[in-house]
């Protein structure tokens, strides 16, 4: 029997969900590390997507270093495991095979909301409820199949904490929705090339 998805302890039912699986014949651990690792800013297509859907962000940065505050400069790559250093929540892991994060904030304001006060931890995330907000949460996990091989799923779940951010979200989801449903294959096909290039250079036994 296996485990039960670490994300469906911290985010059990949701408003939205985007999810996509692919079986890839490489060892599970290689895609892990891999698909954990994989920079989307060296991935043409996926970078304008990316930077065009933090063109808000980044203005609201720049405004706020014009007048003198500090910002915290993001990271030059966009793996799954620089989340934490955009603001993301690491919420579980099993090595290997499953990574989560999640997210509380507003994804319909421009720079993402105010966050709420106290900040959510990994302990106080499946309980809040605050009105006002978006709950989001990645996962990636890694699982063994057939000899050598192992299925890949990624999935984002989203869910509101009021009708009123329901309403919000729709609008919001309704416009970037299509690019960020482009995100999964484009990660996907990325993935498959590393691994074929990966598999290239290995000596022929």
């Amino acid at each position: 029997m296996t485990d039960p998805l670490l994300l469906d302890q911290f985010l059990p039912t949701w408003d939205h969900e985007i999810s996509m699986s692919q079986l890839f014949r490489a060892p599970p651990a290689e895609v892990f590390d891999a698909v954990t690792n994989l920079d989307l800013f060296r991935v043409p297509v996926a970078r304008i997507l990316l930077e065009a859907r933090g063109l808000p962000s980044r203005l609201a940065s720049a405004a706020a270093q014009r007048r003198g505050e500090t910002v915290v400069p993001e990271p030059p790559t966009f793996r799954v495991r620089d989340l934490p250093a955009r603001g993301w929540i690491p919420l579980g892991e099993r090595p290997g095979s499953e990574l989560v994060y999640g997210a509380v904030g507003q994804p319909w304001k421009g720079t993402g909301g105010s966050p709420p006060e106290p900040p959510v931890t990994a302990e106080t995330f499946a309980a809040f409820a605050e009105p006002g907000f978006a709950k989001l949460a990645e996962s990636t996990v890694v699982t063994p199949y057939g000899v050598g091989g192992c299925v890949l799923t990624m999935e984002s779940r989203v869910v509101m904490t009021d009708e009123d951010s329901r309403r919000r979200f729709r609008r919001y989801w309704q416009a970037a929705g299509p690019f960020i449903r482009l995100m999964r294959p484009t990660a996907m096909r990325a993935l498959q090339r590393q691994l074929d290039r990966s598999a290239a250079r290995r000596p022929a036994r």
